[in-house]
């Protein structure tokens, strides 16, 4: 009988082990939700194994107002495929390119890229192009708390907002021509500050909404010639340049032509105009 029940037990004690191991295996679905499942499928790109997923929403305080800002540097074999998945990527975010910048400059090619990206969406989005665009070369994340920047603006809108129809109030009973033109200066100061306070309000609502990175990929380009060259291209390569070297020598006396010949009548005339000037008699005589 006792060993019935130990066995009973032991059963029980194992299907709830499992059934916790399931519900472990829920939660790690709520990180990499269907969306972030969706950015890595669709760009062709192994979601990270190692890295650690993403903190839940929930971990971070209600209302905190937090600005992510980034920079990285890629080194990449095919620059048009990379900036294809990069496209792919921050579509599937709902994010945008607020500046593109594409440049060719000898051996290199780059594209410069400014991103803004859904703030939920910006550390899945970093762990999906460090992974899968090339080689990094530098990374530099931020994240600014502005939480108490934000919230004493509102604050002092609010007050602002109050005196604001106080003085509206007091217009309306004032009597002089002073205390008009008094309260009327006022409120424009208010009004000023109260102006001030929401285009602040409103860039840092933007900040905090859509995060920035600024995103550099940059290609290589291998010249045609890779490999040291042999004896007969040698060869060749110094003939071209010898017989360069003397066309351009040719090229380079005939744009002298007007000194040439200004020094050839010099040596002809040289005696004839020492004998004018007096110095014909200093020179030895041959």
């Amino acid at each position: 009988m006792i060993k019935h029940t130990v066995f009973i037990l032991s059963c029980a004690f194992l299907v709830c082990c499992q059934h916790n191991s399931m519900d472990n295996y829920g939660d790690l679905g709520k990180h990499f939700g269907a969306e972030d499942a969706l950015i890595y499928e669709e760009a062709e790109i192994e979601p990270p194994r190692s890295a650690e997923p993403p903190l839940p929403e929930d971990m971070i305080e209600k209302g905190s107002k937090i600005i992510k800002r980034g920079n990285m540097k890629f080194e990449v074999k095919e620059l048009d495929v990379a900036k294809y998945k990069i496209d792919l990527v921050l579509e599937n975010c709902r994010g945008y390119y607020e500046n593109e910048h594409y440049s060719s400059f000898g051996d290199r090619t780059t594209y410069s890229l400014q991103l803004r990206i859904p703030n939920s969406k910006f550390d899945s989005l970093i762990h999906v192009i460090e992974k899968g665009v090339g080689q990094l070369v530098s990374k530099n994340i931020t994240a600014d708390d502005v939480t108490e920047e934000y919230t004493d603006l509102n604050i002092r809108l609010n007050n602002n907002l109050a005196y604001l129809k106080q003085y509206k109030i007091i217009l309306q009973k004032a009597k002089s021509v002073k205390e008009i033109l008094e309260v009327q200066e006022k409120i424009r100061r208010i009004e000023e500050e109260i102006e001030s306070k929401k285009g602040r309000i409103n860039y840092l609502d933007d900040k905090v909404k859509y995060s920035t990175l600024n995103l550099e990929i940059s290609e290589l380009i291998i010249s045609e010639i890779a490999g040291a060259p042999t004896f007969t291209r040698r060869l060749l390569n110094a003939f071209n340049n010898g017989a360069y070297g003397f066309l351009s020598l040719i090229v380079g006396l005939v744009s002298l032509w007007p000194l040439l010949i200004l020094t050839f009548l010099l040596v002809i005339a040289r005696k004839p105009i020492l004998r004018k000037i007096g110095l014909i008699s200093a020179l030895p005589v041959k």
